[in-house]
């Protein structure tokens, strides 16, 4: 069998991590993490105005969340002798892997092999490539940080694609001297801890350890997500206090007297009336948006 397709059932963990082994790896992940989140480019935002640094600083975050739990599992990767990461790089997407695929299921795939060296204009690059030493398997993982924020035929479209390049995975490592390999499965793994569906090649991020079949892989991500997140929350209370002070300064007090501002009484005598001026007719044509303000 050259395609298992998914990881479909969780089985016994065969190997292990040894306890206490990502202690001194979660300090500076997590310093990482918080480096780059803190370093995000901050921009000015119309709809948030002094808001936007905090907004600007969320977003980072969020995306350094999803960097982080890769680097959590690849470190729960190497910490077992059994598993190897492969370098991760864009695997060409084979037509003909595509149109077997819409034809037939995955599990019923047996014996089929596509040549790797063909003309492709679609690729796919896997969050990580998992080698099971042992037995000569290699697992693609992509990970979410919430997959629940994704539609489902965009979920739909990711397995599909994930299928596709493992199809042709074994003759593509072997050609970039990688190690043999006899099966390969993929899994989408939720980092929200929320979507299971192992039929359909879905695991929850506490799920990892059957996945890896290593023990001790999400505790220790536990862990590191956890410190992480207290990181985060403390950065953003310090924010909104700042804020919070900023806007009760004496001058940001409204005059009880006027509150509507010292030329409130002179509002409407200032208020004038300018007339539309009649559109100039134009014949109508065929290009791009003309304004004679911008042209």
């Amino acid at each position: 069998m050259r395609l298992s397709g998914y990881r479909r059932h969780l089985g016994q963990s065969t190997g292990s991590l040894p306890p206490g082994s990502f202690d001194n790896d979660i300090d500076r992940l997590v310093d990482e993490a918080m480096k780059a989140a803190l370093a995000g480019e901050v921009r000015g935002d119309i709809t948030f105005g002094e808001y936007a640094s905090l907004f600007g600083f969320f977003r980072s975050a969020v995306m350094q969340e999803g960097r982080l739990l890769e680097l959590a599992i690849g470190q729960a990767v190497q910490k077992n002798p059994d598993l190897k990461l492969l370098p991760t790089t864009a695997m060409p997407i084979v037509p003909a892997a595509q149109e077997m695929l819409k034809r037939t299921p995955a599990d019923e795939i047996k014996g089929v092999r596509f040549p790797s060296r063909v003309h492709s204009t679609e690729t796919y690059k896997p969050d990580l490539f998992v080698v099971n030493r042992t037995k000569h398997s290699g697992l693609i993982l992509d990970i979410k940080r919430s997959l629940g924020s994704y539609r489902p035929q965009e979920v739909d479209r990711l397995r599909f694609r994930m299928l596709a390049v493992a199809a042709i995975a074994p003759e593509w490592v072997a050609e970039h001297q990688g190690p043999l390999l006899v099966k390969i499965e993929t899994a989408i793994v939720d980092g929200a801890d929320q979507v299971s569906d192992p039929e359909r090649g879905v695991f929850r991020l506490s799920e990892i350890d059957d996945l890896l079949e290593s023990e001790g892989a999400a505790d220790s991500i536990r862990l590191i997500r956890a410190a992480f997140s207290g990181r985060v929350q403390d950065e953003l209370a310090r924010r909104c206090r700042t804020l919070a002070v900023d806007h009760v300064g004496p001058h940001n007090f409204p005059d009880v007297a006027n509150p509507a501002g010292d030329d409130a009484s002179t509002g409407h005598e200032q208020a004038s009336v300018v007339p539309l001026q009649a559109s100039v007719t134009q014949q109508p044509r065929f290009g791009y948006a003309r304004r004679p303000g911008l042209h």
